[in-house]
């Protein structure tokens, strides 16, 4: 018999499952292997190092995301004329797996993989292969041999299926629904910006999401090609009593990239793993796994030399900070040092580049220093693991073009009870004021390594 199910969030506090055929089929969706491996992934991939409260897994995100998703759809169901409960149903299903497809240490994995394919694509002569992102290891979760797309197909069937997939791949929303999943104001974004500030306990990216949420409305909005109108399309919309509270959710969300997600001890243990498993994959290619300290059945080789989905899902943080504790007493010393280093906290140490010259006003000491160090790497001047390079960037806030395709992408708000829906940054002066920021910074192995970096410093500044 059906039971309403209860979980406790620290961020939402109650997050029900109700005895309706619905929440008892996302109920099972959630008691999944494939969606229990999230509990085994951390939300911040490395960020426990710098906050040593960011322990939240991806499994608690995915939760905060569905409701957050049900409190939007909720809210869309009492304000617009033809509610599509099916289209909603398929939202709310994307909304609860849309991370499924994340690897360990989540952004981290993905990069290295990335490095990975070149480095394989580069020993075969071959055009590299093109790098699988989470949303794409989410799909093919959802459509592959794995419990949970079983569990869709025989619950929802094939159509409802790929139709969640086919949501959680697209680049811009179709519909409203869809904007509820994937846009510039979705559950997503409402979810880990709120969560992750209470988590790390930072006291930036803090806005009013009671306030947010009690000022929404639902709102036509042109699509047009060419600025030429060709119809409307439901979206939601803030009204004019939630505009600062909007520009506080933008400037929220910038401010936790930099102090948060691009910190410089996160960052530079995300370059750590990226060298440790390039080391470990160049190990296997030539024939010499066994010097890596892990045994031929350890999930991280089977992935690196297949790449394959049952790999994959077979990885999880547990699982790489297990290989890592077996790789600090590898034969190979460079796998071994790395190793070592990362289960000790014992980081590269950050030189920022961009920090350094826009502090002097030289705007084009970044890009100087940039050619002198690819130069000094040309002539042999760094080993491969002496320096890590580092060039995080974040838009603030995406403009579309006005009336275009991906209209549904913007953040609209109404600045009079009457007007009609405009996209925030034509309205506020502060988003509008925003520009993508670019860091590049250098992290340094040991003095040796400083000091080299230094002394090219002192070169371009000359």
């Amino acid at each position: 018999m059906a039971k309403t199910q209860r979980i406790r969030d620290p961020l939402h506090d109650l997050i029900e499952f109700g005895i309706d055929d619905f929440d008892q089929f996302l109920w099972k969706l959630i008691n999944t292997p494939e969606f229990q491996r999230l509990r085994r992934v951390k939300q911040l991939g490395f960020s426990e190092l710098v906050y040593p409260g960011a322990t939240h897994s991806r499994f608690s995100h995915s939760i905060g995301v569905f409701h957050t998703a049900r409190q939007l759809i909720s809210l869309i169901s009492n304000r617009i004329e033809k509610f599509d409960r099916d289209a909603a149903e398929v939202a709310l299903t994307a909304a609860l797996v849309h991370d499924l497809g994340h690897g360990p240490f989540s952004h981290a994995f993905e990069e290295a993989t990335k490095l990975l394919n070149k480095d394989i694509s580069e020993r075969e002569g071959k055009k590299a292969e093109k790098l699988k992102k989470h949303e794409i290891w989410t799909s093919e979760i959802i459509l592959g041999d794995t419990a949970i797309s079983q569990l869709i197909r025989d619950e929802k069937g094939e159509d409802f299926q790929k139709r969640v997939s086919n949501m959680l791949l697209a680049d811009t929303p179709a519909d409203i629904y869809s904007a509820v999943v994937s846009s510039q104001f979705d559950a997503d974004r409402l979810d880990y910006v709120r969560r992750d500030r209470l988590m790390t306990g930072a006291k930036h990216g803090g806005f009013d999401y009671s306030w947010i949420l009690a000022n929404l409305q639902v709102a036509p909005i042109p699509l047009a090609i060419d600025d030429e109108a060709y119809s409307t399309v439901d979206s939601l919309v803030l009204g004019p009593k939630a505009f600062q509270a909007a520009e506080s959710y933008v400037l929220g969300l910038f401010h936790l990239y930099f102090t948060v997600y691009y910190h410089k001890a996160t960052r530079s243990a995300e370059k750590i793993l990226s060298a440790v498993l390039r080391r470990l994959g160049n190990l296997i290619a030539s024939g010499d796994a066994e010097k890596s300290g892990l045994g031929k059945s350890n999930p991280l080789i089977s992935f690196i030399e297949g790449r394959a989905l049952q790999s994959y899902v077979n990885l999880d943080d547990f699982l790489v900070w297990g290989s890592l504790t077996a790789m600090q007493d590898s034969e190979d010393i460079e796998l071994s040092t790395l190793s070592r280093r990362l289960l000790r906290r014992d980081l590269y140490k950050a030189v920022d580049i961009t920090n350094h010259f826009e502090g002097r006003g030289e705007n084009s000491g970044t890009a100087h220093f940039r050619a002198a160090l690819s130069e000094a790497k040309k002539n042999g001047d760094f080993d491969e693991t002496e320096i890590f390079e580092d060039q995080p960037s974040r838009n603030p806030y995406k403009r579309r073009g006005h009336g275009s395709p991906e209209a549904l992408s913007k953040i609209y708000i109404k600045m009079t009870d009457e007007g009609r829906p405009e996209d925030l940054r034509d309205c506020s002066d502060v988003v509008k004021a925003l520009e993508e920021k670019t860091v590049f910074r250098v992290y340094v192995r040991d003095a040796a390594a400083r000091k080299k970096i230094e002394d090219i410093i002192k070169k371009v500044e000359k």
